[in-house]
Order: C-alpha cells, then sequence, then structure tokens
C-alpha cells in the first residue's frame, strides 16, 4: 500500500471552480467542504502523475468510494492540517488523527481498547477507524506516529508491503 501525507495548508490557496469540480457530498459547512473536495482534487492527481491512471471515474457502493474500474483501492482520512491517502491494489484502510490530551481511559474502556497510554488510544482508536473503512477485519497492518498524529493503514492482503510519501513541496519522498 502506498500512504500519502498531505499538508492541507495549500487548499485556501486553490481556485473555487478547480475544487468544486471533486464535490461528491452535499456539505453545507464551507470549511468541510473544501477539505472534501481537496481530498478527491489529490486522489486525482496522485492516480493521474504517481500510477498513470487514465480512467479515474469513481462511483460510491453504501457510501464508500471506489474507482469504477478498480484498477486501484484508495481510502482517505484527514486530521487537523493533515490528509492521509491510502492507495493498494486491494480494499483497505486508513485513518489519521492528531494526537490531543484527552481523558482516553472512558473511552478505552467504553471502545473495549487494551491501552494504559494516550499514544496506545490513539492507536486503537485509528485501527478502530481504518477498519471500520476497510470493512473487515485487517490481515496486514502498518502504524506509525508522525509529527503528533497517529496514523494507521489496513489490507485485506496478508502480504501487503507499506510505502509512506510525505509530501515535500510539490513532490513526496519516502518515509
Amino acid at each position: 500500500m502506498d500512504i500519502f501525507i498531505i499538508n492541507k495548508s495549500n487548499v485556501n490557496n486553490i481556485k473555487h471552480d478547480l475544487l468544486k469540480q471533486f464535490q461528491f457530498k452535499d456539505i453545507t459547512n464551507e470549511e468541510k467542504l473544501k477539505e472534501h473536495c481537496f481530498a478527491y482534487l489529490m486522489l486525482d492527481r496522485i492516480l493521474k502523475e504517481f500510477y498513470k491512471t487514465d480512467n479515474r471515474a469513481i462511483e460510491f457502493v453504501n457510501k464508500k468510494p471506489y474507482l469504477k474500474n478498480r484498477e486501484k483501492f484508495f481510502s482517505i482520512s484527514h486530521s487537523e492540517e493533515f490528509l492521509a491517502i491510502g492507495f493498494s491494489d486491494n480494499e483497505c484502510g486508513i485513518d489519521i488523527e492528531k494526537i490531543k490530551d484527552r481523558n482516553f481511559l472512558s473511552i478505552a474502556k467504553r471502545m473495549k481498547f487494551d491501552c494504559n497510554t494516550l499514544e496506545e488510544f490513539y492507536k486503537a482508536w485509528t485501527k478502530y477507524e481504518a477498519e471500520y473503512k476497510l470493512g473487515e477485519k485487517s490481515k496486514s497492518i502498518k502504524q506509525i506516529i508522525l509529527e503528533g498524529y497517529a496514523i494507521t493503514a489496513l489490507s485485506n492482503n496478508i502480504k501487503e508491503d507499506f510505502i509512506i510519501y510525505i509530501q515535500n513541496g510539490e513532490t513526496f519522498s519516502n518515509l
């Protein structure tokens, strides 16, 4: 699975008309709408430029987005200033969350997470969210803590390799 971590700070520099081309949901909150459109714009750009995919049409099946041709599978997540997009040849799920101080023990108990630290809680939480997006229990998992964010990527392929690309200006460097 290729995992792209993208800083969302440039979303305000993108022309509104370009962003609106990538609106797939009715969202009334202007900031959430920008995030949504930006995520699909980045998805489109990565498919076009990194994977050289010509047919990038998207459809939703039970509210889950897919490429119509199923050439690649993808999952999208965002938190605060970052967007994470995972791409795989198999079904996948990804979640990114900003690690914030909170009373996590009560949430962990309610969710039946086995964790004793804030970092363990966020790893459990992002795994839970990524599995929800995957739609099943994962067979492969990659979890990292990066610049105060917990990131979990999952695949239903037991032999999945995980490569992380961090946005550095206009390019992505491999982590």
